[in-house]
């Protein structure tokens, strides 16, 4: 049975978020390229994460670190550990090159962090996300995730768990 093109994108897109909201980063990890950038620009504007500052810019060796130090109960700053739902709508292919492919979609994370302030302890993040998917023996792997808040020029606290 041949799957349709969207029906696969959709599927990685959402066990990605499956896999972050049950703190599966080893898992999560596996779904990204070696050469891989997982980012979120301060504006929405921007063409290249060289251009400046951005909220984080990560390969996968800085992936990596981050998510051990999340796996960790005792990590500073992560104490209470966060729990997470993305909620993720409209998947959409916008080029197929070949080898690659761009998809977008519409996100929410909801994270909670029980902390006894009622008023900070749970906090919505929306976004457009575009993954650069690449082909693979494996099957689809992220070579690049862009996060688009929509909020990006706003003040907010620094966000423990992956978006």
């Amino acid at each position: 049975m041949i799957v349709p093109l969207i029906t696969e994108v959709t599927a990685l897109i959402e066990l990605e978020a499956a896999l972050l909201d049950d703190c599966r980063y080893p898992e999560w990890l596996a779904l990204f390229t070696e050469d891989c950038l997982y980012w979120a620009p301060v504006s929405p504007e921007m063409v290249s994460p060289r251009e400046g500052p951005s909220h984080f810019r990560d390969d996968r060796q800085i992936m990596m670190v981050r998510t051990h130090r999340l796996a960790n109960p005792r990590a500073f700053g992560a104490e209470p550990s966060p729990r997470t739902l993305h909620v993720i709508s409209s998947v959409r292919i916008e080029e197929d090159r070949g080898e690659e492919l761009l998809a977008s979609s519409s996100q929410i994370m909801l994270e909670y962090r029980n902390r006894g302030r009622f008023e900070e302890d749970q906090r919505a993040f929306g976004s457009r996300v575009r993954h650069r998917l690449r082909r693979t023996p494996e099957g689809l792997r992220i070579a690049e995730k862009r996060i688009d808040l929509i909020n990006a020029e706003g003040a907010f606290n620094a966000m423990a768990a992956p978006l």
